[in-house]
């Protein structure tokens, strides 16, 4: 076994120069990360339109359109699809069946080999073993890959963007809450990830396909134009929208009632505070939404507060979308770490 182990390491990756790419619905969003002196460090950030993955065909390669500032040895690739699937489970620790089998078997893949499944243990007890476990269909992650075939940076690590934002919380705020039950939600385009962390641990997650698209899709059906206007009258406050935005949300909101409400009941404790990032955050009306569903004002935080920032790594003109690039940080924080 020593043996084993010691050849292991020869093998293990020292990562410490690595490109996050986070292929979202609305952009791709980009962050070159070094660990310098021990430090993460950002070099670089930027976001490009977004990319358009192909399960059933050749992807195009993305490593030509890199800029020289983003050629880092490997890249960390994240995406928000929808198909992916999300799951907290728990079972007894000490059982006949490994923890493999248990994650086979509650995720309910049976013998399903289209799918890319990774687990990790979120916390132990002599009750019960609480794994979060992910799925991935195998033609997306091999179109994430193709988007880098050959050369550097070579891919390094596939994550769904929801997950790769918790790493970034993990680093950033979430230092300052060992002790208190607090919330999260990673507000996308697509795709919103809501998660509860109770004494440092994940209690609860919940994934659910729906993004600022849905809200400007209703907005464009109540008023009748198109996506554009409707992305203007949302964020200038010109017209009153505010019924059309709950309507929009309703169901969503029902569903974060639902949760909150679980996880207080559970943990037999208050939920102290509310994190939020992503894109669709900074939409006007989100927030109070937000409030009068919780009773708590979301807090926007910056997942870039956790990095030592080289000067003129950040370009001026993404001031104030630091959010966006949560998922990006967090793949990139994730492989520091190995």
């Amino acid at each position: 076994m020593t043996q084993l182990s010691e050849l292991l390491k020869v093998f293990k990756r020292n990562y410490s120069d690595v490109l996050g790419v986070d292929v979202g619905a609305s952009a791709t969003k980009l962050v070159r990360i070094k660990r310098l002196n021990g430090n993460p460090t950002l070099v670089a950030a930027n976001i490009l339109p977004a990319t358009s993955l192909s399960p059933q065909g050749v992807t195009p390669s993305f490593s030509s359109q890199l800029p020289k500032e983003m050629r880092a040895r490997y890249v960390a690739l994240t995406t928000s699809a929808s198909s992916s699937i999300i799951k907290l489970l728990t079972f007894p620790p000490h059982t006949e069946k490994s923890t493999e089998d248990h994650v086979t078997e509650l995720m309910g893949l049976g013998t399903n080999s289209d799918f890319r499944v990774g687990y990790e243990l979120v916390m132990e007890t002599r009750a019960e073993s609480r794994v979060l476990a992910v799925a991935i269909p195998n033609p997306m992650a091999l179109a994430l890959s193709g988007l880098f075939p050959e050369g550097v940076p070579a891919p390094c690590s596939i994550e769904v963007s929801g997950l790769a934002s918790l790493t970034a919380y993990q680093r950033g705020p979430g230092t300052l809450h060992a002790d208190d039950c607090v919330a999260m939600i990673d507000f996308g385009a697509a795709v919103t990830l809501v998660s509860f962390f109770f004494k440092g641990s994940l209690v609860l997650i919940r994934k659910f396909d729906f993004g600022t698209v849905n809200i400007l899709k209703k907005l464009q059906d109540n008023l009748g134009v198109d996506q554009e206007v409707a992305a203007g009258i949302l964020n200038d406050g010109s017209f009153d929208v505010s019924r059309i935005m709950h309507q929009a949300m309703e169901h969503f909101l029902q569903q974060l009632t639902i949760a909150w409400d679980y996880v207080e009941r559970r943990e037999n404790t208050r939920i102290e505070k509310l994190y939020a990032v992503g894109g669709g955050v900074s939409l006007r009306l989100w927030g109070q939404e937000i409030e009068t569903t919780t009773g708590q004002l979301p807090v926007i935080w910056n997942p870039f507060e956790a990095l030592v920032i080289q000067d003129g790594a950040f370009p001026d003109r993404l001031k104030g979308q630091e959010g966006r690039f949560s998922a990006a940080v967090g793949a990139v924080l994730g492989m520091l770490k190995q």
